[in-house]
Parts: C-alpha cells; structure tokens; sequence
C-alpha cells in the first residue's frame, strides 16, 4: 500500500495557490516538521525529550524525504524514510508518528501530545509576518493552517521535586526507562541516567522510594520523573520479619534522655476520652 503523503505549504497570503512564499519560511518549516516528527518518535517509544543528539533509533524512524514539490507556493509532499536496508524494530514508531502528524486536525487540544503541538505552533512563529503555513495530505483532501501562537503560553515550571513511593517495574537499561507503579495499579514513568542503571536493575520489582525532578500535566498528575535518588523501603502490606528488626544495622533505639514531652500541661483523662469516643464512632454502621 502506497503511504499518503504530509503536504506542507508555506504561502505569502491566505490563498495558498498563490505564489510570492519566501525561501528561508519554507526552510524554517520543513525544519520544524522534522523537529516535530522526531518528537512524536521520542513520545511513541517512551523516551523522555532531552536537549542534544536524540539516540540512532530516534534519528532512524523519523526521517523524512521530498518525494515531489508542488507549483505555486512553496510547498513539499514528504514521506516517511527509514534508511534503507536497515532493520528497524516492530513497534512501527516512525509509521505511527508519520500518520499521527499527517492526521493532525490543526487544534491544541487534539490526539498529538501538547509539546508537539507546541513545536509545530513554533514552526509558524519563527516564519515571516506575512507567511502562511499549511499541512495537508492527499487522503481527506484537507488543508490544516498552523496558526501563530502570539500569546505566551501560561506553562507550569519546568521541573519540580517528587518524593514518591511504589515497586519498581519494567526496568529498561538501554533506555534509561521505568515504571514506579501504587498500590492501584496505576504508574508513573521514570528516567535514569547510565550511573544509575544498576542500582536500577538491582531494585527492580522491590518497593522503593524515588527522590528527582520531574513534571506535571494539566490535570495535576506526573508526566516522568528523573531519578536522583532511589532507597529501598518496606512496603506496609508486607509481612513483619523478625529477622530482619533483629539484624538492622541501624536499630532506632529507645533513649529516656531524649523523651519529647508536652510543652504545655494538658489533661489526660479528657484526651483518653477523645479516643475512645473516637473508637465508639468508628464501630457504628455506616448511614444507609
């Protein structure tokens, strides 16, 4: 099956048949699809976007080739262009990021994710005052206008501490991936640096508390946290073990000379009448 093609227009006016489109804005926007082809990449395959040289399987499924540029404006119908005769993993992640750019419906709350929108919204700004920019493919016969993004974008901070606690699953040392999952089922994706890989790797499946730098999304939940710090702990649905209280190698000991006491004198019968009542009301059947 012959793959549909991304058209990418640049223009001088709204009318994209007419001509007048400036070399270096139709530079700028093949650029800034490529950027943002190399993106939904690093999304497809879990990879967390850094600053410098993406990694050889990112590079190798996003690239992209003019396979026929069009009269009129300056526009160009590219394609999805793996090397040729190299083996490429199954998972698809440069035919899907391919289809899912091409199939953009040009909104910011669509089924890209937001930092690709944002890049390709980039594209436009970076382009004369005057230009237009266009994707469109041949299948719904659509012509999408990227539209300039003039107001800053009210954008959380880039990273904040996380303090986390779960099990550690799907340890990934080649990509420096993971997956801290709680007591539902439900996970947060993690990064890690090389140094840390086998502390990693030694930890997998156990119960572990993560100290790093990560991101929230609009709907206030992670998006990937990268790893500083990772500790094992002792989940509270495990079993105690004698054993291990007796060898601690750093027994919390009780000391009567460092007793914390009340500032304040206060009295006792009344606060033990607090916890019974308490008790009390705990025993009562919920209302219907």
């Amino acid at each position: 099956m012959t793959q549909d093609a991304l058209i990418v227009t640049v223009a001088d006016s709204g009318n994209p048949a007419q001509g007048g489109a400036s070399l270096d804005d139709f530079l700028r926007a093949l650029e800034g699809v490529s950027q943002a082809m190399r993106l939904m990449v690093e999304h497809l395959g879990d990879r967390e976007t850094t600053t410098g040289q993406p990694p050889a399987w990112v590079r190798e499924q996003s690239q992209l080739q003019i396979i026929t540029l069009k009269d009129g404006s300056l526009a160009a119908e590219l394609s999805h262009a793996p090397p040729p005769g190299k083996q490429l993993p199954p998972d698809n992640l440069g035919p899907r990021a391919f289809e899912a750019i091409k199939d953009w419906d040009g909104t910011e709350q669509s089924t890209l994710p937001k930092h690709v929108t944002e890049c390709l919204y980039e594209t436009r700004s970076r382009l004369g005052e005057n230009a237009r920019l266009y994707l469109g493919n041949h299948t719904n016969h659509k012509l999408i206008e990227v539209r300039r993004r003039d107001r800053p974008s009210h954008a959380r901070p880039d990273s904040e501490t996380a303090l986390l606690s779960g099990w550690l699953k799907e340890v990934n040392w080649d990509k420096g991936t993971a997956q801290l999952h709680d007591y539902g089922g439900d996970y947060i994706k993690l990064r890690f640096t090389a140094e840390m890989g086998d502390e990693m790797l030694r930890l997998a499946t156990q119960h572990v508390q993560v100290r790093g730098q990560g991101r929230f999304n609009n709907n206030d939940e992670w998006t990937t946290v990268h790893v500083e710090e990772l500790t094992e702990t002792t989940s509270w649905s495990k079993p105690f073990n004698l054993d291990a209280m007796l060898n601690d190698a750093n027994p919390k000991v009780f000391d009567p000379d460092n007793l914390v006491t009340a500032s304040e004198p206060f009295d006792v019968d009344e606060f033990l009448r607090g916890i019974y009542a308490a008790r009390e009301l705990g025993r009562e059947d919920p209302p219907e």
